[in-house]
């Protein structure tokens, strides 16, 4: 036993007597904790026996990758489910493409620059390009398209457009291994700016590759690189449903054994048993076969009498394993059941619309590094070419991307909600306008058309008026003041629910 004074003070400075301050000491256990996941049981060691501890380059070395690569787009060629499940995530994240909303105060420039990019994007189809990149980004893990220029645009047009290579084209034939920097395909500096990037030629599945192997280098102001970062450190990327892709195999296994069992019960038709030993000779020869013609009666042997395979195909435990498969495929990418199977017959509506919330959000980020990684870059090398005004030194003007509006599930709901939040002012036109992927100007602008018959500045600042007063009404107390510009829009404002 071992007495200690307690160091304790009260709110005056005073120690604080304690009941006793003998304090027995408790030898330490032998031994030491840990978690379940580290402990080397033979079990466990069996399961763990692949865990590595390479760093994120060398995990995705360019073996691996390239073996990644190659079974993801045999999948994708092989099993419809996979390749519906890319094909249904790019079209939530590019869908019918992005649109360049400018946000300087000059709205005549915005227009006309707006008007100009759209024209050039149309002309070099980005939105095909920018679907097929972000295909290559789910199936390859990596996607990356070569700004040059295009001889065959005219002159005096913006002669910039996008050449897409696979993510196997960008390697170096023959990379140095003590350069801890130079990963395949791109040479960082210590800070991790990318300086070069080697392309090959060729694409090295091509018969011209077996000829030429050499690698040029292309300056990351000509590349554009769309990838997720999941590790730090990562300058090369897996596929996203790396994780899930062995998934495909077990599949077809499990669907061809039950059509096996569907063909085995449908081929035996009929089965005789019979009760009389063989040597009788009043039996056919066991194991043998006969043809049964339609709409035919017989007799049968005596001692003998029919039966059938029992017949339960598709068996439950088939639906079972396919729902479980498809989720489990579909859920590096959080791609909910429903979506990436098409088919909601065994979902309520409400579970329908929660299951998109995730899925959402990975929509949202894939579509964040499609802006960083291309559309940015992308924009920035096009407005040098069309001003002659070099970005790097004044910047491109301030914009930004409308992508198209998630799917909404209860149209009614979604509206009422909005409406509300417009009432009570967490809300504005132009957030609602650009949740739904539209640019809220241009809206007043075909409303002033629609209603007064011309889009003239004087019409569309009244029609400006008209919806500033209509949300105005309906939320503003009883006697509230008009607010400035509004009192000959519309008689005077009626609080919510009010009668005249």
């Amino acid at each position: 036993m071992k007495n200690r004074i307690s160091k304790l003070v009260d709110q005056y400075g005073k120690p604080i007597q304690a009941a006793s301050t003998a304090v027995a000491i408790i030898p330490r256990r032998a031994g030491r904790m840990s978690y379940d996941a580290t402990r080397d049981t033979e079990e466990y060691r069996r399961h763990w026996a692949n865990a590595d501890a390479f760093d994120a380059n060398s995990a995705n070395s360019k073996a691996v990758r390239l073996k990644g690569m190659q079974r993801s787009r045999y999948e994708a060629g092989s099993n419809g489910m996979y390749a519906g499940i890319l094909r249904t995530q790019c079209n939530l994240v590019i869908g019918i493409g992005p649109r360049l909303r400018m946000t300087t105060k000059n709205k005549n420039f915005n227009d006309f620059v707006e008007k100009e990019f759209g024209r050039w994007a149309t002309r070099i189809q980005l939105r095909r390009k920018l679907w097929c990149m972000a295909h290559a980004r789910l199936m390859d893990g990596e996607a990356f398209a070569l700004m040059q220029t295009n001889p065959a645009i005219p002159m005096g047009r913006v002669q910039l457009d996008l050449t897409l290579i696979e993510a196997d084209q960008v390697q170096t034939p023959y990379g140095p291994f003590d350069d801890p920097n130079y990963t395949d395909g791109i040479k960082r500096d210590q800070y991790g700016n990318v300086l070069w990037y080697d392309v090959l030629k060729y694409h090295p599945g091509a018969s011209q590759a077996l000829l030429n192997t050499e690698a040029i280098r292309v300056s990351p102001r000509q590349m554009l690189h769309w990838s997720k970062l999941e590790r730090p450190g990562e300058c090369r990327s897996m596929p996203a449903c790396i994780s899930t892709l062995n998934l495909g195999a077990s599949a077809r296994r499990f669907r061809e054994a039950t059509l096996r069992k569907a063909e085995i019960q449908a081929d035996f038709a009929v089965l005789l048993e019979s009760t009389l030993p063989p040597e009788d000779g009043l039996l056919p020869e066991q194991m043998s076969s006969y043809e049964i013609e339609k709409a035919m009666m017989t007799m049968l042997p005596d001692g003998t009498k029919p039966s059938q395979l029992k017949v339960d195909t598709p068996s439950a435990q088939y639906r079972e394993f396919n729902d479980s498969h498809i989720s489990e495929t579909a859920r590096p990418i959080s791609q909910a059941r429903n979506v990436a199977a098409m088919d909601s017959s065994n979902s309520s509506f409400a579970s329908g619309k929660l299951d998109y919330i995730a899925g959402n959000l990975e929509v949202d980020v894939e579509r964040e590094d499609c802006t960083d990684q291309v559309l940015d870059p992308l924009f920035e090398e096009w407005f040098a070419e069309w001003s002659l005004v070099d970005p790097r030194d004044q910047g491109a003007p301030d914009h930004r991307w409308d992508f198209p509006a998630h799917p909404v599930i209860d149209v009614k709901a979604d509206a009422l909600a909005r409406d509300t939040n417009l009432r009570n002012g967490t809300l504005t036109l132009r957030q609602a306008y650009n949740d739904q992927g539209y640019d809220f100007e241009e809206k007043l602008v075909e409303m002033a058309e629609d209603y007064f018959g011309d889009s003239s500045d004087a019409n569309v600042k009244k029609m400006r008026e008209i919806l500033l007063y209509t949300h105005y009404a309906q939320a503003a107390p009883r006697n509230a003041p008009a607010l400035p510009g509004t009192e000959s829009a519309a008689p005077a404002a009626q609080p919510v629910g009010a009668t005249k």
